[in-house]
């Protein structure tokens, strides 16, 4: 017959009222103090009653049955001291060192806490969420970074394979013209040889046919005396070296790594703006060469901190002094240019710029307003002034000034707030930041 603990009150191990109840897997209920010393001693896990092994069997403290009884009263724990903050049974509260003090249901506490920990839970789970989402475009922009150092490869080596072509067609290019020179006075020297050689074997003819003359017998000589005499007598020129027959070796190597720098200078250019990659939104496509941008679809680009809206890109920092840049806008219908200040990382930043929107010019400084130029600009020119505290807009194809701007918000040296260019285009059309030719000076 099956024993159940509320069918025997007694533990048939100590006879006692079970303090701490166990149900073994054989149905058979004991005191867990008794059945834990009966395991120590038999070092087996087996019923104290039929010998059935339990091996299973864990004797944790059950805590509906145990921690929920009060351990001096052995009554239930329905109520919760606010005072004390813990669990107590009806006795408890009217003990004395819980005179006067406040008690609520444990229902109530309970009701009231699992709402505090709802509430916990679910900013929690919304932080978890922001983990997962930084995460996810922290492991976007580790895959990017791979990316860029493709693109940066492929650019660098470009870059150094045209001027690597170009130092092979001048290093080609200077030793034929030293070929050139070698053969040209080669052959010269070569035909001066043959001269010289030629006009010397007549002199020594006419020098040994005299000197045979003079020898032979005194009737032949006295015969061939005249012509002897005007034989000898006319003599060549005296001969000479050929002047410039040597190869011009100074103007060949002479400022050799000067001439090539600066037949440099027709192939390289300087871009007073460098735009910046990393701030560019993502329908925006940018040149190799980081001087052009323009509105394009598809373009991946990771949510890094410093990218702006969909439109938008900086160029790099600009430092103290003047700067000046013209950017060709040529037939782009939607476009704006200027300066911008602040952490590129705060959505709320400064600019002052201007624009060209549905057919309307408008200025961007301390307010903005439409204004009506007396010319069509084609090539913005954005001159900053740090000195002045200034920003200047002008069309300098025609050199016709636009606009002159001293925005009162301008941040101050001390603040330490980085200037950037700035550009926004909704158009396929690039807009284009001129380069300038580098000029080769000696000093």
């Amino acid at each position: 017959m099956t024993n159940r603990v509320e069918d025997n009150l007694q533990c048939p191990s100590c006879s006692d009222i079970y303090e701490d109840p166990v149900m073994l897997p054989c149905s058979h209920s004991f005191c867990r103090a008794c059945v834990q010393q009966w395991w120590e001693q038999k070092e087996e896990r087996t019923c104290p009653l039929c010998r059935k092994r339990c091996n299973s069997m864990d004797l944790r403290p059950n805590l509906c049955e145990s921690e929920y009884i009060c351990s001096l009263h052995k009554e239930k724990l329905k109520l919760f001291c606010l005072d004390h903050q813990e669990l107590v049974c009806p006795i408890c509260r009217d003990a004395e060192i819980h005179t006067g003090h406040e008690f609520s249901l444990l229902e109530e506490i309970v009701t009231g806490n699992k709402e505090k920990v709802q509430e916990s839970l679910q900013d929690a789970k919304k932080r978890l969420e922001e983990y997962n989402e930084i995460m996810d475009e922290c492991n976007e922009q580790g895959a990017y970074i791979k990316v860029q150092r493709q693109q940066v490869e492929r650019r660098i080596k470009k870059d150094f394979e045209e001027l690597c072509h170009l130092l092979q067609v001048e290093e080609e290019a200077r030793l034929s013209a030293v070929r050139e020179e070698e053969q040209e006075k080669s052959c010269t020297m070569k035909k001066k040889i043959e001269a010289l050689s030629t006009e010397r074997a007549a002199l020594s003819d006419a020098i040994r046919s005299t000197e045979e003359q003079v020898t032979s017998d005194p009737v032949s000589f006295i015969k061939n005396f005249q012509t002897a005499m005007t034989r000898i007598q006319k003599l060549p020129e005296k001969p000479e070296l050929l002047p410039g027959a040597l190869l011009d070796k100074a103007k060949h190597v002479g400022n050799l790594k000067f001439a090539v720098w600066e037949r440099m200078k027709e192939m390289v250019f300087y871009s007073p703006v460098i735009l910046d990659p990393n701030t560019a939104g993502p329908r925006l496509t940018l040149s190799e060469d980081l001087t052009s941008v323009s509105c394009q679809e598809g373009q991946q680009r990771p949510n890094n901190p410093e990218r702006l809206t969909w439109y938008c890109v900086l160029g790099s920092v600009l430092g103290f002094g003047t700067h000046t840049w013209d950017v060709e806008v040529g037939h782009n219908r939607d476009w704006r240019v200027g300066v911008m200040w602040g952490d590129p990382c705060v959505p709320y930043r400064k600019e002052c710029s201007i624009e060209l929107l549905d057919g309307t010019y408008r200025k961007f400084g301390d307010q903005s307003e439409s204004f009506f130029p007396s010319v069509k600009p084609q090539r913005i020119r954005v001159q900053l002034n740090m000195n002045e505290r200034s920003v200047s807009f002008s069309e300098s194809s025609k050199n016709t000034q636009l606009w002159k701007s001293y925005p009162s918000d301008w941040p101050c040296l001390s603040d330490n707030i980085n200037i950037f260019p700035f550009f926004r285009t909704v158009d396929k059309i690039p807009l284009q930041i001129i380069p300038l030719g580098p000029r080769v000076t000696t000093q």
